[in-house]
């Protein structure tokens, strides 16, 4: 029973994650795209607001996932 209940928590992390890989790659097509009358200015802050956050909770997903994948052994 436990080892269902760890693999239903790995599908949904994978879910998670699949979802904050999705919104990194959308933010760097904005920021590309972004017009060079916007100024760097623009692209900076949108690198710290919402791109490293984004990163550091991807990256804090992925421990979690490699913890809860040894608990499934």
């Amino acid at each position: 029973m436990a080892i269902i209940l760890i693999e239903e928590v790995l599908m949904g992390l994978d879910e998670v994650k699949a979802s904050l890989e999705q919104a990194l790659t959308t933010l760097d097509v904005l920021v590309e795209d972004l017009s060079p009358t916007l100024g760097e200015a623009l692209r900076t802050e949108l690198e710290l607001t919402l791109r490293q956050p984004l990163q550091g909770r991807l990256a804090a997903l992925e421990e979690l996932q490699a913890t809860v994948d040894t608990m499934a052994v």
